[in-house]
């Protein structure tokens, strides 16, 4: 694709995708690639819309912007097609190397000039459970993201939506696109593995970061959590309000909004604002604002809170908030024509595009193997590589910068960073107000921090930005303008630059003005109601939103990078919580002709179903998941179950059966009656678990105190542009004059710059580790 070549299908338009995936994370993959431009082949054993299941809005969601091919793995004659479309595709995704197997087709060779995805559900060599197939509700109570969440007994509890699935699926088609890069100025082929595991790795983050001497927090606190000033409240016309107070700043304005300024006086608060939310003190504190909140109807306190501009939102159901004015603002509702099942709606992109945008498809009708044809023609790139300085990585020799606080836009650049990215984290004097709270989020970065109040500030900040293929800001609408750090600002100096922006609601619309926490956009996309079902809203204690939102900016990077290199064209990228809010909710806002009903939570909830759901044993609890249960096969592995018993109260039964073993033992004996089950463990179990540290899944280092912590390490596994270094977090202004000077700043210029405070020359970090706020 040259330069001059006029791009119709967009930023992918020249890639072909042969998608052999069973599971739904691989499929999404795909599909993300399919939504922008890539030509996207999907072969099938049959076709699910003729059959309406009650997955077919997963499937729909995790299948469009695709061609179906009708493929059998028993015909030698399919196995011949689908060889043939392997042999001249661009990229081949599966499960496993099994699934590669049953089509005949062998990774390894073909990884050598092709890109071969594997997507396992747990590890590449297989997952603990029976069946090992793909499941985001087992993933997460192995890993501890279950017993994370925080309820009322402190039981483990299920989230209503897989999450994992969907952060496995933009994660892997981030890491595709970043290798495509590296194959078109190489033509060299690679294996690359994405299992669940690093799913859960970098959608869990806050989870695993840890020291390891650290004690599990208690999660029995309520799903409130214990912060008053970021949580939600009943008001008095039983409408329920999110109150998004986090910072100093907006915790102290929450507190003379409400009126309750007399807490601080408290001797059990001593006048420190954070003994608020301690677990000593969050039980009573949490009371008296609920008592406060009853006394107004909802509207009334979102309008004072706005007021102050605190971030805030009335509860919405799901339904409301996909068919919003701003999610059609976004193109967040899209209608389509299904070939099968006639009009329906569904979710947007994930990443929106100025240049090349996306274009979402339903699936097509299906072909047959002997009559499928790639009809992409794969580029050539308009640009020369840019030198890799030694460095590891498909994306060696790319420098991204990034602007912002807090969790989604810091994580980008922690993301890039794994895809060998040379990445800068731009601070304020003052500093990243969470780069302790988040350290693990900052880690792979340099850091230059700098005032840009002034001229002089600005001035040096464009050179650094400008000697950067990407720049990434997470701030609020006009303040890259005011700073001089705009997508129009930076293309004087450098024409081809790459900008993108991580906002809450959007850069359009009419919410796109407001602030906005993943709490906020939780309450305001109506999945703390799904996850509370009848009973109060239930906030997710891991921000599913910001993390997520993090992988999508980082996605949109690595599209402008590789849209770059194939046409010399920089261009403006976005995502936002607010895209990620229905993208993980993707499958239950679907809409055709009686689709079934959307999933829904409960009290503490403990899954769907009596086979599907935790059940406590003497040392824990155990997750199992099983459509059918067949009680035999269970007496024949040693769990006795009464069919009659069975009968009137499964759940009831089931826990009375499996009380008395313990986690390993029920585990083993249900995975001998071939029921899927795991141990929901702790975060410290996964944290200091020796094989996934062999994996180099996780990893450790020394804090400066000498306290060793635990973090995530390899997120993908790249047979040939893998990363080895094991990164760390910046001290504020750490990397400040070498970067100035690599910039073209002369010594005198940067040595003018430190002593006049415009900018901080900085020291290593010292971290202190701050427990769970919510």
């Amino acid at each position: 694709m040259a330069a001059s070549d006029e791009v119709t299908r967009g930023m992918l338009g020249d890639v072909r995708v042969l998608d052999l995936a069973e599971g739904g994370a691989g499929s999404l993959a795909a599909a993300i690639l399919g939504d922008y431009g890539a030509e996207v082949l999907k072969v099938v054993a049959r076709d699910p819309r003729r059959e309406r299941s009650d997955s077919l809005p997963d499937w729909l969601v995790r299948n469009r912007s695709k061609t179906l091919v009708h493929g059998d793995t028993s015909s030698a004659a399919d196995r011949a097609e689908i060889w043939r479309l392997a042999d001249s595709a661009d990229v081949i995704v599966a499960d496993t190397e099994e699934r590669l197997t049953a089509f005949g087709v062998d990774a390894h060779s073909l990884g050598a000039r092709r890109l071969v995805v594997l997507t396992p559900p747990y590890l590449p060599d297989g997952a603990p459970w029976s069946g090992a197939g793909e499941s985001a509700e087992l993933l997460s109570a192995i890993f501890g993201l279950s017993a994370y969440q925080a309820s009322y007994p402190g039981s483990p509890v299920d989230a209503v939506y897989p999450y994992l699935v969907q952060a496995h699926g933009v994660w892997t088609a981030t890491c595709v696109v970043a290798a495509l890069v590296e194959y078109r100025y190489t033509g060299l082929g690679q294996l690359l593995t994405v299992s669940g595991f690093n799913a859960a790795t970098v959608f869990g983050d806050p989870v695993i970061t840890r020291p390891e001497d650290e004690p599990d927090p208690d999660r029995g606190i309520g799903p409130e959590g214990l912060n008053p000033m970021y949580t939600r409240y009943e008001a008095s016309d039983g409408e329920w309000v999110f109150v998004g107070g986090l910072g100093p700043k907006f915790s102290n304005l929450v507190i003379d909004i409400v009126g309750l300024r007399d807490l601080l006086d408290d001797p059990r608060i001593g006048g420190k604002l954070q003994r608020l939310w301690h677990i000593d003190n969050s039980r009573w504190v949490l009371k008296t604002f609920q008592e406060r909140f009853l006394t107004r109807p909802a509207a009334e306190w979102v309008e004072l809170l706005e007021r102050s501009d605190v971030p805030c939102v009335q509860l919405a159901p799901r339904e409301a908030w996909f068919r919003s004015e701003q999610m059609k603002a976004m193109d967040q509702r899209i209608a389509l024509a299904d070939p099968v099942l006639g009009d329906i709606h569904m979710t947007g992109a994930v990443v929106d595009a100025v240049t090349a945008p996306a274009a979402v498809s339903a699936t097509s009708a299906a072909t047959t193997t002997a009559d499928a044809r790639w009809h992409a023609t794969p580029g050539t790139p308009a640009t020369p590589r840019p030198a890799g300085d030694g460095g590891q990585g498909p994306l060696a020799g790319y420098r991204a910068a990034v602007s912002g606080s807090y969790v989604a836009g810091p994580y980008v650049g922690r993301l890039l960073a794994e895809l060998g990215v040379d990445v800068v984290k731009v601070e304020p004097l003052v500093g990243d107000p969470w780069r302790m709270q988040g350290f693990s989020l900052n880690r792979g970065y340099r850091s230059i921090a700098i005032d840009l109040t002034g001229e002089e500030g600005k001035q040096a900040l464009n050179r650094v930005l400008t000697s950067c293929d990407v720049v990434v800001d997470n701030f609020r609408l006009g303040v890259t303008k005011r700073l001089g750090m705009s997508h129009e600002d930076l293309t004087k100096d450098r024409k081809d630059i790459v900008t993108v922006s991580v906002t809450a609601y959007g850069e359009r619309g009419p919410l796109a003005h407001k602030p906005g926490y993943d709490l906020v956009i939780q309450a305001a996309a109506g999945m703390m109601f799904a996850q509370g079902g009848d009973d109060e809203p239930v906030p997710y204690s891991v921000p599913p939103n910001d993390m997520t939102t993090g992988v999508c900016g980082t996605l949109a990077s690595v599209l402008g990078i590789y849209h770059r290199a194939m046409t010399g064209d920089g261009q403006h990228l976005s995502t936002s919580l607010a895209t990620t809010s229905v993208f993980l909710q993707s499958a239950d806002l679907v809409e055709y002709a009686d689709r079934p009903a959307g999933r829904w939570g409960g009290r503490d909830f403990p899954g769907p179903g009596p086979t599907d759901r935790f059940y406590p044993v003497k040392d824990g609890y155990v997750r199992l998941q099983t459509p059918v249960l067949e009680a035999e096969r269970w007496r024949a592995a040693g769990i006795d179950l009464d069919n009659a018993a069975l009968l009137q109260d499964p759940v009831a039964e089931i826990g009375r059966a499996l009380a008395p073993f313990t986690r390993e033992s029920a585990v083993a004996k249900l995975t001998a009656a071939g029921v899927p089950a795991v141990p929901s463990r702790r975060a410290s179990e996964v944290a200091t678990d020796p094989g996934l540290h062999a994996r180099r899944l996780l990893g450790t280092f020394t804090a400066l105190d000498g306290r060793r912590f635990v973090t995530n390490d390899r997120l993908a596994d790249f047979t040939r542009t893998g990363v080895d270094t094991y990164f760390t977090a910046p001290g504020l202004g750490e990397h400040s004059v070498e970067l100035l000077t690599e910039s073209g700043a002369t010594t005198e210029e940067t040595e003018t710059l430190v002593r006049s405070g415009v900018v901080i020359d900085g020291s290593p970090i010292d971290i202190t580790y701050l427990p769970p706020y919510r």
